[in-house]
């Protein structure tokens, strides 16, 4: 089953186009081993990247890179993520579905929602593009899917959305890489990029880290500057995966919380937050009632019991709800094979 993942006019456009052979990522242009921001190494990558690694032969093709000509493969699924100025009518012709279909003769095209939210210019031509493909998928293990921005966009589509995990990772790897046993008891505060993401993480960290003497790990800011420091996914899982505490007060429940999935991952315990994966992994601290969080955070600190049975139960229902497995499992339903 070889895959390709493709980004069309997408916000991503700057993870260069690669293929994975013999496990390895390699640059399509100078054909050397390959590594971007989401990815751990050559040999290891997570989100959407991760469907290129369920079979040999997979690659992901930034459209951006290919308007000339699309390279020779033998694909069998084709995963599309068409969501900015692909959808315009001046782009559109070399980013169809037709494009792909012409050139990819033998691949069905499943047309995939990273995002369910495009400009209303775009929505239109979205739609005629959601509908070319050969079938539709959605990132949403729990409540996302019943939201009604996906009841709108339900009702545009000849077919039925099929939902699938947002996170294809391999679970075992990160365990491997970065679960421990023994944690630090420490804080680490996470902040989206998205302001209104933010909540009150940071103020309730601080009043927590302050209470009850316990020290915070911050993603560092660079020198003389508010802005903080680009690191690799890699260095940033290092820098709060020792941490026994994950704070994430994110308000929107319009969010899959791919965050929080590697926080079961790793076997630290998030405190806070309305994103889908936070009620699935954690749904005793899947809130932003300070007072809610701060009990169940004392009655956590003071239990290594209790502790225990969170971070169980966390991992318990990550290998239900996320996972390649998982991952493969959907894509073979989605298209209608066993």
């Amino acid at each position: 089953m070889k895959i390709c993942v493709i980004f069309g006019g997408a916000a991503s456009d700057n993870i260069k186009s690669f293929y994975v052979k013999d496990g390895t990522m390699y640059d399509f242009k100078n054909n050397k081993p390959h590594i971007f921001q989401c990815a751990y190494s050559p040999e290891f990558t997570t989100q959407i990247w991760n469907y290129c690694f369920l079979d040999e032969g997979g690659c992901f093709l930034n459209l951006a890179e290919w308007e000339d000509e699309l390279p020779d493969f033998d694909f069998d699924i084709i995963i599309y993520a068409n969501e900015r100025w692909g959808l315009d009518e001046d782009h559109w012709d070399n980013y169809s579905v037709e494009r792909l279909k012409n050139k990819y003769t033998k691949a069905k095209v499943v047309g995939y929602i990273k995002e369910p939210t495009v400009p209303p210019t775009r929505f239109k031509n979205w739609i005629r593009f959601l509908n070319e493909c050969d079938t539709v998928m959605a990132p949403s293990s729990g409540h996302l899917k019943r939201l009604p921005i996906y009841e709108k966009i339900q009702g545009e589509l000849n077919d039925e959305i099929n939902y699938c995990t947002p996170c294809p990772d391999n679970l075992d790897v990160i365990f491997n890489k970065f679960y421990s046993n023994t944690k630090n008891n420490a804080i680490f505060i996470y902040t989206p990029t998205a302001m209104e993401r933010r909540g009150n993480t940071v103020e309730f960290a601080k009043y927590i880290s302050k209470k009850y003497n316990i020290p915070i790990v911050e993603k560092p800011f660079n020198l003389s500057s508010e802005v903080k420091q680009h690191m690799t996914w890699k260095d940033f899982v290092e820098l709060w995966s020792p941490c026994m505490w994950h704070f994430n007060l994110d308000p929107s429940i319009e969010q899959p919380g791919i965050q929080t999935a590697l926080v079961a991952n790793v076997g630290s315990i998030n405190i806070g937050g309305m994103n889908e994966s936070h009620h699935l992994l954690y749904p005793e601290t899947a809130t932003c009632d300070e007072g809610k969080l701060e009990d169940i955070f004392v009655h956590y600190l003071n239990n290594s019991e209790e502790r225990f049975k969170a971070i169980q139960r966390a991992w318990s229902n990550l290998n239900i709800h996320y996972g390649e497995k998982v991952a493969i499992k959907q894509v073979l339903q989605a298209l209608g094979e066993k």
